[in-house]
């Protein structure tokens, strides 16, 4: 996701409170061009899309969260955060009241662990206390205790009791996936798909987006804070499907849009307060989207042509630490979306959040 679109939210809701991409190996750089003239076959839509999602905490995935609890086509099974911009295991409660809030039942809660599989990548602590505040949004609190399991734990016990295969979206870092992956390398027979967003294909990431000086202008945040639990991913042989800056980077929404919205409930009240107010803090007539970006090219594949490719992940190199590398003339491990239809990604948010209960 842009980490950017939670620095906005943090002032915003703070006030609301009072309160070119270089090719490289997976060391060093190399000259590598991208073959793009082939496009991946899509996966089937099933017509109730059994999900796992794991978000690290961020605003933007907290839209993701809203989008698919509206979408009925979605058969959210779990909804888990891993090591990322909140404490998993804070934010998680966070979730649980907010579904309490919207009457929303059935869906099991993950927390994952708050560190990565490898290095000591993070983003600032001050970020981090804000997720956990829940970037200060004046919601009403339950006042309960909601049960989580360990994130890795609950991935590999719901894809192997699931009667069909499962597709998993990662909104945040991977780290869960790859853990789950190392306890059990046999739960990628019963996983239909797994969709991804991040990384950085062809234009620079975002790192800088929170420190301006760091000489990382490559790696984009998810992968960044866990490049090898990113690395082991990529490598695992699922069928993946990324959708990297290059794409959410078009996708932009503007209040006609979100005035749209608010014909639907208050779960479309809600997405259509935060980017509201993000277009306020912008003063900009319209804001591309990120997290919601994948979330829509999972569920409608069709709006973006996928392009197979063999990306690796640098995981040894600090100044290109997290960066994507595209390894030309390799068997592709992803199909990565690079063009997205954006208009028609923007009626179709209107008619989920329009119709949402």
């Amino acid at each position: 996701m842009n980490k950017l679109f939670g620095l906005i939210l943090l002032f915003f809701f703070c006030s609301l409170s009072g309160g070119g991409n270089l090719g490289m190996d997976s060391d060093g750089p190399s000259a590598a061009a991208p073959n793009l003239a082939r496009a991946t076959q899509l996966p089937v839509k099933p017509r109730l899309m059994p999900l796992i999602y794991d978000d690290d905490g961020s605003p933007d995935g907290t839209l993701a969260t809203l989008y698919l609890l509206a979408n009925p086509d979605v058969d959210l099974k779990v909804i888990s955060i891993s090591y990322g911009e909140a404490t998993p295991s804070v934010y998680i409660q966070h979730i649980g009241n907010m579904l309490d809030l919207f009457d929303i039942s059935g869906i099991t809660l993950g927390a994952g662990n708050n560190a990565p599989l490898a290095g000591s990548n993070s983003f600032p602590d001050w970020l981090t206390e804000s997720a956990d505040a829940f970037w200060h949004m004046q919601m009403p609190t339950t006042g309960k205790k909601y049960p989580s399991r360990p994130a890795a734990d609950l991935i590999i016990s719901t894809i192997q009791k699931s009667p069909e295969p499962i597709t998993l979206y990662f909104a945040g870092a991977y780290t869960s996936l790859a853990q789950a992956l190392r306890d059990d390398p046999t739960i990628v027979n019963n996983i239909e798909a797994v969709y991804l967003m991040g990384g950085a294909v062809h234009v620079p990431g975002n790192i800088h987006d929170f420190y301006p000086s760091d000489a990382n202008i490559y790696a984009e945040w998810n992968i960044y804070v866990d490049p090898q639990a990113a690395k082991e991913v990529f490598e695992s042989g699922l069928d993946l499907y990324l959708v990297p800056l290059d794409a959410t980077n078009q996708v932009l929404v503007s209040r006609h849009d979100t005035t749209a919205w608010r014909e639907g409930g208050q779960l479309a009240d809600m997405a259509a307060d935060l980017w509201d107010s993000m277009i306020s803090t912008w003063s900009a007539d319209e804001v591309m989207m990120w997290d919601l970006t994948a979330a829509i090219a999972m569920m409608e594949p069709q709006f973006c042509s996928f392009i197979p490719l063999h990306l690796d992940v640098v995981t040894l190199d600090r100044t290109h630490a997290g960066q994507t590398v595209v390894v030309p003339g390799a068997e592709p491990n992803i199909a990565v979306c690079l063009d997205p239809q954006a208009d028609r990604m923007r009626q179709h948010l209107i008619e989920v959040f329009a119709n949402s209960p």
